[in-house]
């Protein structure tokens, strides 16, 4: 039998192995409450997504169905139903409202920030931002708000606003920022509410001027590909039908060398048009 020390020493031992336990278990809680956290903020961002995703693929099988019983040329590239061509469009007067440079260089370096728009070719950023027009708010005013039907995009010129999601904050936002977009890219409810915190100088454009520019920037480039296409001697005696498919896939690829630009088309999806 174990002398006194030796009890109370191997107590000593169990009591410091039972704390050792139990600060890992604090470390593994705190780590599962991280990823609870980090599931949910994907979980959101999995919903946004999915909330431009869904108009867009339900309009394109719908176009494709219409295209197949009326074997008619797609007229647009859209993720909405519209019924313009191309003379249309060209005949559409945008609104032009004039900025300083240092406004027009800040929309231009917000939209290039963006994950949603940054891919736009710069000709429809620069047809955006001759298009947005300057919109105030006063402190505490809500710009936005969670649940909403939006019609128009924000960039944010100078002041400061917060960003919640069903009561918690989010983030907060300063100038060069945009938000807003996914009301203007397709027509879903507001996944967040924006409040300001200081009064704020924004720069918006609507979502029917947004679509029209790029609309028509979608249908000139059908155009051109097709030209393109039934120049090409192995493409001649396609159908018509097959043509527009194929210029709908084509990817445009920009290389330079030290003397000269070149314009390549390449990289066409044959699975597409079968």
């Amino acid at each position: 039998m174990g002398t006194l020390r030796d009890l109370q020493y191997a107590l000593q031992e169990k009591i410091e192995e039972l704390r050792q336990r139990d600060a890992l278990i604090d470390e593994l809680e705190l780590e599962l409450d991280q990823k609870d956290e980090l599931i949910q903020k994907l979980q959101n961002e999995l919903d946004k997504y999915r909330s431009v995703i869904r108009p867009a693929t339900q309009q394109v099988h719908k176009q494709s169905v219409l295209q197949e019983q009326q074997r008619t040329k797609r007229q647009a590239i859209s993720a909405e139903p519209t019924a313009f061509d191309i003379q249309d469009l060209n005949h559409v007067t945008l609104p032009f409202y004039p900025k300083s440079p240092q406004s027009k260089e800040l929309i231009k370096e917000a939209i290039l920030d963006n994950d949603f728009m940054k891919n736009l070719e710069l000709s429809q950023i620069q047809e955006i931002v001759d298009c947005m027009y300057p919109v105030e708010y006063d402190k505490d005013s809500c710009i936005i708000k969670e649940g909403d039907v939006g019609s128009l995009v924000y960039v944010m010129e100078d002041g400061k606003v917060e960003v919640t999601k069903e009561g918690m904050k989010l983030c907060t936002m300063g100038p060069g920022k945009v938000f807003g977009e996914l009301a203007i890219l397709y027509n879903c409810t507001r996944t967040a509410t924006v409040q300001t915190l200081t009064n704020v100088k924004l720069w918006a454009i609507d979502r029917q001027c947004f679509q029209t520019i790029m609309m028509r920037t979608g249908l000139i480039k059908h155009a051109e590909h097709m030209d393109f296409l039934k120049s090409v001697p192995t493409f001649q005696g396609l159908p018509e039908e097959i043509l527009s498919k194929l210029a709908d896939v084509l990817e445009e690829v920009i290389l330079y060398n030290n003397t000269c630009r070149l314009h390549i088309l390449l990289n066409i999806d044959w699975a597409v048009i079968h």
